[in-house]
């Protein structure tokens, strides 16, 4: 019997939170990594570059986690967010595809303007309200146009070990006696890039190519989500002071609810992802 081919990977964007957990979770699911480059190593504007990459190293899927993903700056410099989150990923759309790989490309909640009272499934049309929205719609739209053999994997909330957003300095400023300040009225789904990354791993080695939502169950605020990692820690709940949308120095237009509904995923048997209290848990208990 023939043995089957090894899954092989290429992880762009390696340095950032989401692609850490690809590179550490890839493995685990059987594939080999081929290369792990970030933003110093890889230009995925450059196609000629991207191209001799892929022909050299033959990967059976380029997992694209290098974006830009500063969301107010967009509002100053939006086209150097296109020139990122839609030229370039069609670059290295076209580049995978020249090599026969298939593309895994992550977007984001944010192309939905949240007026929705219910969660935001793959059929529902997209309302992007900022230019980093409109930058990464812009960038879905290309990828399926340039690559058959797409995963396009919109993703929210996103907190990780060493990263620098909010959700994922909360614990740790929790733990070192701040008080947080945080949105009480925007709601979202908090996702821990490790279960991102581990669905990521199995949907890549199917041929269910398309577009799927890939967050954690449950809705909360981050003022209830930092109140909930607070009494995780065993801290009183006054750590966690909510404070209105407004009052918060941001440039940019956000999702009011930012709710995204895995039915992709669920159809194909694929939606693994826990509840947001049971992944913050775990996240805690990593981080001690």
């Amino acid at each position: 019997m023939e043995a089957a081919a090894e899954s092989v990977a290429i992880v762009l964007g390696a340095r950032g939170t989401l692609g850490a957990a690809l590179c550490a979770e890839l493995p685990r699911a059987g594939w080999r990594i081929a290369a792990a480059l970030g933003r110093a190593e890889c230009d995925i504007r450059d196609e000629a570059a991207l191209r001799a990459l892929f022909d050299r190293l033959r990967p059976t899927a380029v997992f694209n986690a290098a974006a830009y993903t500063d969301v107010d700056r967009a509002e100053t410099e939006p086209e150097v967010a296109f020139a990122v989150n839609a030229t370039g990923a069609e670059t290295v759309a076209r580049a995978a595809t020249a090599a026969s790989a298939a593309i895994v490309h992550y977007s984001t909640d944010f192309v939905f303007d949240g007026e929705l009272e219910r969660p935001y499934d793959e059929r529902d049309p997209p309302s992007p309200q900022g230019s980093y929205a409109r930058s990464k719609i812009a960038g879905d739209d290309r990828v399926a146009a340039a690559a058959a053999r797409h995963f396009i994997v919109r993703v929210g909330c996103l907190y990780g070990h060493g990263g620098r957003n909010f959700p994922s300095t909360i614990v740790r400023r929790l733990r070192a006696g701040e008080t947080v300040r945080a949105d009480r009225e925007r709601l979202g789904s908090p996702t821990w890039v490790r279960d991102v990354a581990r669905v990521s791993a199995a949907l890549a080695g199917t041929d269910f190519h398309g577009l799927y939502h890939c967050t954690s169950q449950g809705e909360t605020s981050w003022a209830d989500f930092a109140r909930f990692a607070a009494d995780t820690l065993g801290l009183p709940p006054e750590r966690s002071v909510g404070v209105p949308t407004s009052a918060l120095p941001m440039k940019a237009p956000r999702p009011r609810r930012a709710i995204l509904d895995n039915r992709a995923l669920r159809l194909r048997g694929l939606d693994t992802l826990p509840t947001w209290q049971d992944a913050l848990r775990a996240f805690i208990a990593e981080e001690e």
